[in-house]
């Protein structure tokens, strides 16, 4: 693998939805961006203060982003309540703001702009999209409000700020690990298939640069939009290229399904491989006879290790199988980061921020966190196979 980290490294180095109504006595209140106005207020905004520490959280609750928002504002707020069971912090319950990002910038940036403004939140988490935390971004970073994600992985998000987190690593990473295992496996040809979205582009390129560094050729590059439903021309674009290996990034489970179906019935028989989305364990298990074979890459992590299984037999108890462990995994660890380091300083942003941009084998449910100088952490990824509709990690 080390040879991939050297190559990710010099490519771096080169390239330099229904409103709803909060539920009496919860933890937390859930608005969506067409209610609100972006505001600029005239006065400077307080920080609550009182019983509780609010903050925010920006996630798609509507559309197709859904499949990802459910689930990890689900965990979040698990996690919010056993905090809050364990003391809070400094003794202050934490409420959570929950907005609709819907996976995208624009209202990714709506919703930022209604915590800091309005509610006058100084942390956020979020977004769950790339899409939606490069909205958040500009917003939250003038105006020095943390933000941490749990699962937005585009590499344009290490460079957009200095209040920017995230507690799931770069694809600068992960599309450089699946083009290490395509052609460590022998692949030498790759048509390359991505959704037009923050996430999807940035694996598809960085997926396309490393592969070729090794020596592979990208015979076919193609992408689509997430409203697209007939994928037939752009198939059979990429089958006349003969490809012994198929790049498949989409950024929605649901336009996934249709694709490889699709493919199927145009008589595609190419090994894919891909990152998280097809290989979520919803998705696994109900396609799992269609997406057969399919490789995918996500971070790796020890579901059985304590803390990660309390985290997920919390979720399990409350809402059955996770649908992405990791993520879910990471949306509790960002907020116990934040929580330990306000235990630490109090509700002083910059102090907080620090805390969190020197964090150095942190144990939480994902394992040992470092942040890198980017707010990025460093870990660890798994390639797993379906086999049998069943994941595989292979060694």
């Amino acid at each position: 693998m080390r040879r991939v980290w050297i190559l990710i490294g010099l490519l771096l180095l080169a390239s330099c939805g229904t409103p709803q109504e909060a539920v009496p006595g919860a933890p937390f209140e859930v608005t969506t961006p067409a209610e609100v106005e972006t505001p600029e207020p005239e006065t400077p905004v307080e920080t609550p203060s009182g019983g509780e520490i609010v903050m925010g959280a920006i996630m798609p609750l509507s559309g197709d982003g859904a499949a990802y928002g459910e689930p990890i504002s689900r965990q979040l707020l698990i996690a919010v309540d056993t905090l809050n069971a364990e003391g809070g912090i400094n003794g202050k319950n934490v409420k959570i703001i929950l907005e609709d990002g819907k996976c995208n910038p624009k209202d990714g940036a709506t919703a930022a702009n209604k915590l800091v403004n309005m509610d006058g939140v100084k942390v956020i988490f979020g977004g769950v999209c790339s899409g939606e935390t490069l909205g958040a971004a500009p917003i939250v970073e003038e105006a020095g409000v943390i933000l941490i994600s749990p699962s937005a992985t585009s590499p344009d998000i290490s460079n957009a700020g200095e209040y920017i987190f995230r507690t799931a690593p770069s694809d600068a990473f992960a599309g450089g690990v699946a083009a290490q295992a395509a052609y460590d496996l022998g692949f030498r040809k790759a048509a390359i298939l991505s959704e037009n979205t923050d996430y999807a582009q940035g694996l598809h390129r960085v997926f396309s640069e490393v592969f070729q560094e090794f020596g592979g050729e990208v015979v076919a590059s193609e992408s689509f939009n997430t409203e697209d439903t007939d994928f037939k021309t752009t198939i059979l674009k990429l089958r006349k290229k003969n490809p012994d290996v198929w790049y498949f990034v989409p950024q929605f489970p649901q336009t996934a399904v249709k694709v490889v179906t699709q493919s199927q019935q145009l008589g595609m028989e190419v090994a894919i491989f891909t990152a998280e989305v097809l290989i979520g364990r919803d998705i696994v298990k109900e396609h799992g006879e269609t997406f057969e074979g399919i490789t995918g890459v996500e971070p790796a992590f020890d579901e059985e290790g304590e803390i990660a299984k309390q985290v997920m037999d919390a979720y399990k108890a409350a809402h059955g199988e996770p649908a992405f462990p990791f993520f879910q995994a990471a949306i509790r660890d960002a907020l116990y980061l934040v929580a330990d380091a306000m235990k630490k300083h109090g509700e002083d942003t910059d102090k907080v921020r620090d805390e969190l941009a020197a964090t150095k084998d942190w144990e939480g449910a994902v394992g040992k966190l470092t942040m890198d100088e980017n707010g990025d952490p460093v870990l660890d990824f798994a390639i797993q196979q379906i086999q049998d509709g069943n994941l595989v990690k292979l060694e």
